[in-house]
């Protein structure tokens, strides 16, 4: 009678062990999925680009972004802004930025979101070879919107992607760009 009283805490024992481990599997697998759906919609896609006026004109602006309904949305809020008489706009994807020669603009809009906490690597790349940073302003995106990196040594502007900071933020990028423009 002990012998099987016995097994049968031991067996209980297995039996315990093994739900606790599947409840752990589970917990694991939840996050997992969790996690994946969260990525998916804070996802970036590629800036379609485009431009306002002529490259003839005398001022040049270039803004370089990512694609998401905020960025979107303040794109189309400065490009309304900012174009005028004289005044050149391209708007292309930050990957573009490999290609663009800071000489050539007056100004340059960088709007982009944080990558585990660093610049995507075509903005670190840009403003490692830049020669003028008064002329760049950086919109930075990230969860909480204060994120900032350390040694950089343009105009930083964070933002948490509220639509409702968009005419705030537009404001602040507007003054700077008319400041350089003086």
């Amino acid at each position: 009678m002990v012998k099987s009283i016995m097994k049968r805490k031991k067996g209980g024992k297995v039996k315990i062990f093994k739900r606790v481990l599947m409840v752990i599997g589970a917990l694991i697998v939840l996050f997992v999925i969790v996690f994946g759906i969260y990525l998916l919609m804070h996802r970036q896609s590629v800036a379609e680009p485009f431009e306002v006026g002529s490259p003839d004109m005398g001022r040049k602006i270039l803004i370089a972004t990512q694609g998401s309904e905020y960025k979107d949305l303040m794109v189309d809020t400065l490009t309304a802004r900012l174009e005028g008489e004289d005044v050149y706009i391209s708007v292309i994807d930050i990957s573009g930025l490999k290609e663009i020669n800071q000489e050539d603009w007056d100004a340059e809009i960088i709007i982009h979101t944080t990558e585990g906490w660093k610049l995507p690597d075509p903005v670190k790349e840009y403003l490692g070879r830049m020669e003028n940073p008064d002329e760049v302003i950086l919109l930075i995106t990230s969860g909480d919107g204060n994120w900032k990196p350390e040694d950089c040594k343009v105009d930083i502007i964070t933002s948490a992607s509220k639509y409702s900071d968009i005419p705030m933020k537009a404001n602040i990028i507007e003054n700077k760009i008319e400041s350089l423009f003086e």
